[in-house]
């Protein structure tokens, strides 16, 4: 089973990005250069799901937490099948990835205010009642399906699609998390909650014709996701306080954002950065110490993480062991990544049920056969998600 990679339309403005664009007008999402591994998993696991065939290439987790959701599907369909008119003859319409737009105006980049794909659609016998169902398969939680933008984007395009309906039920479904969200909207729902993404897609739209960060509102996690967080004067004035607190002696007092700005002032601008990661890298070294003496209480949405440094000590034996497990165009492709890509191809080529296991296996045949090293381990505070209870 490959990725899909097909091109199909994406929407400037899209149903994914209006909860962070609600919060700052001004946001873009970050391009990253190399797609996350998690990315990927995602993207897999929703293929699983929609082809209902296993991708051996996913983890058990993964797959378990794929199988779920169409386990979830299934469920949900029985559920809309017996409580449906059984006098009829026509059954439950199931769509999947459908296209869902929320009206048909026209911009100059779009044909419509937001525009999107939905993993599942189930409509009953007489198109007057729908459940929208969509999988997050990341670790972190997102919005209640109550005011999640995205799923209330993807609603106003059922509604659309199909004028008859009274009522839209919307899940998002987290199975890493053991989350599963739901709310019901009426069809008298529709002006307030259009409004709502107008607004947020029409501010969105002000401040990239404006092209300044006048809009902006700083917070967390949308900075941290922002392609704009190093331009953003807002970000920067945050920076600045930080900086000057920390460090007054490096940092004057009559720097600005806008000053940070002037290329001729990068020196500045460089020696702000190292100061602020040198307060970050030295308040959370105090924290994991004090955690670790037992001083303060492990702060909530962490844990405790111990790790070991690898070292490659003998290529040719690295080799030879990666080699029980892959193909030699496959150990070529890891040549310049890291222990990681090994040991996700391994995984990935592992049957189900075994992929933890062989990893395992692969880890203790590289220090049997001594072609790594392990180093003294450390121990970090790493954020985890936290689940809704």
């Amino acid at each position: 089973m490959t990725d899909q990679i097909e091109e199909r339309p994406h929407h400037p403005y899209s149903p994914s990005t209006l909860q962070n664009r609600e919060w700052c007008p001004c946001t873009q999402n970050v391009q990253q250069a190399k797609v996350h591994h998690r990315t990927t998993a995602g993207t897999r696991a929703h293929g699983m799901v929609e082809k209902g065939e296993d991708d051996t290439r996913l983890s058990d987790d993964d797959a378990v937490a794929a199988a779920e959701c169409l386990d979830f599907v299934e469920q949900r369909r029985r559920i809309m099948v017996a409580t449906d008119n059984p006098s009829v003859t026509r059954g439950v319409t199931e769509l999947k990835e459908v296209y869902l737009a929320v009206d048909d105006k026209v911009f100059p980049d779009c044909t419509s205010t937001t525009a999107g794909y939905v993993d599942h659609v189930l409509v009953n016998h007489d198109q007057t009642y729908a459940e929208a169902l969509d999988w997050k398969f990341g670790r972190w939680g997102v919005e209640d399906a109550e005011t999640n933008l995205q799923g209330i984007a993807y609603t106003l395009g059922l509604f659309r699609m199909f004028p008859t309906l009274k009522k839209v039920r919307f899940f998002f479904k987290q199975p890493l998390l053991g989350v599963v969200t739901d709310h019901t909207f009426s069809s008298e729902d529709i002006p307030a909650l259009y409004l709502r993404v107008q607004t947020v897609v029409a501010r969105a739209r002000e401040a990239r014709s404006r092209g300044d960060f006048g809009m902006a509102n700083p917070g967390i996690p949308v900075c941290n996701f922002c392609s704009e967080i190093g331009r953003c004067p807002k970000v920067t004035a945050f920076a600045i306080k930080v900086g000057q607190k920390f460090s007054p002696l490096d940092i004057p007092q009559d720097i600005t954002p806008s000053l940070l700005q002037d290329p001729n002032q990068t020196t500045l601008g460089l020696r702000l950065a190292s100061v602020l990661k040198v307060w970050a890298d030295a308040f959370r070294r105090q924290v994991t110490d004090r955690v670790l003496r037992g001083d303060c209480p492990l702060p909530a949405g962490h844990k405790i993480q111990e790790m070991q440094k690898r070292e490659i000590v003998d290529q040719e034996k690295l080799r030879g062991i990666a080699l029980r497990y892959l193909t030699e165009k496959e150990w070529a492709s890891t040549l310049e990544t890291t222990f990681g890509a090994l040991e996700d191809l391994v995984s990935e080529k592992s049957p189900r049920g075994q992929k933890e296991a062989s990893v395992k296996e692969f880890r203790q045949a590289l220090l049997d056969a001594g072609a790594v090293t392990v180093g003294e381990s450390f121990s970090f505070l790493r954020a985890v998600p936290m689940k809704k209870t």
